[in-house]
C-alpha cells in the first residue's frame, strides 16, 4: 500500500495536470521570431494573439547572370479561438497538460501588413494580405517552461494584388491597378518556446 501511494505521490508531481491557462511566451519557427499571449476563456476554450517577424528566400542560378540570393523579413499578425478537446483524456491517462499541454482545433484570422519589411532587394516587396483558416494543432510542454507547438490548416487567403496595364512612354512610368484577390490558404508551422 506504501508503494501504491509513493508511486502515486510521484506521477502526479512529474505530470503537471491543468485545463487552459493563461500564457505569455517568445518563440522561434521555422523562418521567423515571435510573441505570442493565450488567454483561457474556460476550461477547453482559449484566445490567441500573436505578433511574428517572418521571413522568406528565394535563390536563383543563371549561366547569363549567374547565381541570386534574395531574402524579405516582415510583420504578421494574428487572432486565433482554441478548443483543446483532450485535456481531459490526458489527465485520465495520466499525460502532462501543464502550458495547455494538448491537441486543438482553431480558427485562425491572419494579417500580414507592409509594416517594419527589410529585404535585400528593390525587386521584393509585400502587399497586404490575410487569412481564416480551420487549423488542427498539438503543444507539449517539457523542462518546466519550454514547450513545442505544431499545427496544419486550409482556409481563404485574401490579397491585395497589382496590374499592371499600360506604360506611359512620355512621363517613363508604368500605369497600375490595385485589386483583391482571393485564394487558398495552406497554414502550416512548427515553433518552440519560452512561457514566462
Amino acid at each position: 500500500m506504501k508503494k501504491l501511494i509513493f508511486t502515486f505521490l510521484l506521477s502526479s508531481s512529474l505530470f503537471a495536470q491543468e485545463k487552459a491557462t493563461d500564457l505569455f511566451n517568445a518563440n522561434v519557427s521555422f523562418i521567423g521570431i515571435g510573441i505570442q499571449y493565450e488567454k483561457a476563456l474556460s476550461e477547453n476554450f482559449t484566445a490567441v494573439g500573436s505578433l511574428d517577424y517572418l521571413g522568406g528566400f528565394k535563390y536563383s542560378y543563371s549561366d547569363f547572370y549567374g547565381s541570386d540570393f534574395e531574402y524579405i523579413l516582415t510583420t504578421n499578425i494574428a487572432l486565433e479561438g482554441r478548443y483543446y478537446y483532450n485535456f481531459d483524456r490526458r489527465i485520465g491517462k495520466g499525460k502532462n497538460t501543464k502550458n495547455n499541454s494538448g491537441n486543438y482545433i482553431a480558427v485562425k484570422g491572419t494579417y500580414t501588413p507592409d509594416w517594419l519589411t527589410t529585404s535585400n532587394s528593390d525587386n521584393l516587396g509585400v502587399n497586404p494580405q490575410g487569412s481564416i483558416t480551420f487549423n488542427y494543432g498539438f503543444k507539449r510542454s517539457f523542462a518546466q517552461n519550454f514547450f513545442y507547438e505544431f499545427y496544419t490548416g486550409l482556409g481563404l487567403s485574401l490579397y491585395q494584388d497589382e496590374h499592371y496595364y499600360y506604360y506611359d512612354t512620355i512621363n517613363d512610368s508604368r500605369k497600375s491597378k490595385k485589386e483583391m484577390t482571393t485564394g487558398v490558404a495552406l497554414d502550416l508551422g512548427f515553433r518552440v518556446g519560452y512561457n514566462f
